[in-house]
């Protein structure tokens, strides 16, 4: 299998996107998330999840502050089942939600160089250095577009959205910046290389309607336990005083064979399933799954239908496995 090159583009117009709009916008999201949307300086975001009375995850999602409105960024399809969901809490409140995910287009660049394009290519005077931070998109060709410093692998990522009329100068602005750098545009595979690398889990795939969100790895990130009520907050606030959940997520070195969706079993009992499986240039087959807690240690050896899986710590390259 080909490296991937060190720095890429990634069209991502298919993940979901939704704005709310009006004075109780912040008021009315911060009691529907697990993180502290309150407190967010405009140019500002956060990592967070949205939970049922019980607990449970709805879908993970990222929300920015961009001072006139609050942008929440999801996984493909869960728009329309976040939207629906929140707009059953609208009561009396001024809140206006509106599904953007059609008439606005959104691009990743990953890797070493990328900061070097978004300067070269005029995209921003500095790239943003926070997680989750904004700048505006500084052309006057996209009016109102911009970018943040966004989490999808270990090296640098920065999102960058405009609106649609604006999507193809956006493409042809970008080849132009990363074929500088030697960098080219990929298809949504490899970022899911870089994604499982990097230990990321993703909703719908890894994580899912089962699990709470301290199974899934994501508690440090997208758990506030000072901010005020929301949805579910009793449950997650409850678990942490327990001290511990009964599964958790792990990373898995898995054989050829293994698919998402395949049962994971420890002493002949199922255990968990595989979620995201890719074969990746550096790391070979590997792998994400929240298991129970029994099945986490590293090297604990795990039955497939046909094969072994190995829960590892972190992913090892192949060559140095083989020596």
């Amino acid at each position: 299998m080909e490296p991937l090159p060190h720095t890429f583009v990634c069209n991502i117009s298919f993940r979901g996107r939704l704005r709310l709009t009006g004075k109780d916008r912040v008021r009315f999201l911060n009691a529907q998330a697990t993180n502290d949307v309150k407190n967010l300086p405009a140019g500002s975001g956060c990592y967070a999840a949205f939970t049922n009375a019980k607990g449970k995850m709805r879908s993970d999602a990222v929300i920015l502050n961009r001072g006139d409105s609050l942008i929440v960024d999801l996984e493909p399809g869960y728009d329309v089942r976040i939207a629906t969901d929140l707009e059953k809490f609208i009561i009396a409140d001024d809140v206006q939600l509106e599904n953007i995910s059609a008439t606005w287009k959104a691009y990743t660049l990953i890797g070493m160089e990328a900061p070097k394009v978004l300067t070269n290519g005029h995209f921003c005077s500095e790239p943003p250095g926070n997680s989750f931070e904004m700048n505006p998109l500084v052309s006057a060709d996209f009016l109102r577009g911009f970018l943040f410093r966004s989490r999808r692998a270990r090296c640098d990522s920065f999102d960058l959205w405009v609106e649609q009329s604006h999507d193809n100068l956006l493409q042809i602005r970008l080849a132009e910046a990363i074929k500088q750098t030697g960098g080219a545009f990929l298809d949504a595979s490899a970022l899911e290389i870089l994604r499982v690398e990097a230990g990321i889990p993703r909703f719908g795939v890894d994580m899912d309607d089962s699990a709470f969100p301290q199974e899934a790895g994501i508690e440090a990130i997208a758990i506030s336990y000072t901010k005020g009520c929301y949805v579910g907050q009793e449950v997650i606030a409850r678990i942490k005083s327990m001290g511990h959940v009964n599964r958790t997520l792990v990373r898995l070195r898995l054989p050829e064979q293994a698919k998402q969706g395949n049962p994971l079993f420890l002493n002949h009992k199922e255990t968990g399933k595989v979620g995201s499986a890719v074969s990746s240039p550096t790391y070979g087959r590997i792998g994400l799954a929240i298991v129970r807690r029994e099945a986490s240690a590293p090297g604990t050896v795990l039955t497939l239908p046909n094969g072994s899986a190995t829960v590892v710590s972190e992913f090892i390259p192949v060559m140095n496995i083989l020596r």
